[in-house]
Formats: structure tokens, sequence, C-alpha cells
């Protein structure tokens, strides 16, 4: 099989189910903003939100080969999904750090 053929089945797999995992992903986010005491904007939930769901999408793509049961990879989007901003802020304070030496 090559490379061409193995991408297309993942993305051919990705159109069938993957796209949950990205509104898992969201959910988790949402449900962790719904429980906080924080007041945040709604264009901040929105971009919470999509963060979420972006980092849900990231993890099916690292869990994709895993031969692990389908219901602990759920689990583990949602989870990922409600820790996306501190994700985002960890790689992007790498980044900086990188950038600065």
């Amino acid at each position: 099989m090559s490379d061409q053929q193995s991408i297309n089945g993942i993305v051919e797999e990705f159109k069938k189910a993957g796209w949950l995992f990205a509104v898992l992903g969201g959910l988790g986010m949402l449900a962790r903003l719904i429980l906080t005491e924080e007041k945040y904007h709604a264009i901040r939930w929105t971009r919470m939100v999509i963060a979420g769901a972006i980092v849900g999408v990231l993890s099916y793509f690292a869990l994709y080969n895993a031969d692990i049961d389908p219901f602990y990879k759920s689990v583990l989007c949602s989870i990922s999904g409600s820790l996306a901003p501190e994700m985002f802020d960890w790689v992007r304070k790498k980044f900086l750090q990188k950038a600065s030496n």
C-alpha cells in the first residue's frame, strides 16, 4: 500500500466516524465552560469550543492505529478537548521560548 492510499484510507475513515471526535472534543470543552464559575464572553466560549474540536481531531489521528476500545478513545478525546486551552498555551510558550533563544 502506497502512502497516498494510506492517507486516502485515513481520510475516508475520518469522514465516516472521525468527525465525531471533533464533536466530542468540543463538547468536552463546552462541559468545562458550563461547570466553571468564571464569566466569559460568547466569542471566548466559541474560540475555546473550537480549540477543543481541533484537539479532538488531533487526538483522533494520534489514536488512529491504537489498539484500544473505541469507548476509551472517545473518553480520551473528550478529556483532551477539555484541556485544549492549556495545551495551546503550552505549545505557544514552547514556540516562544525557542524563538527567543
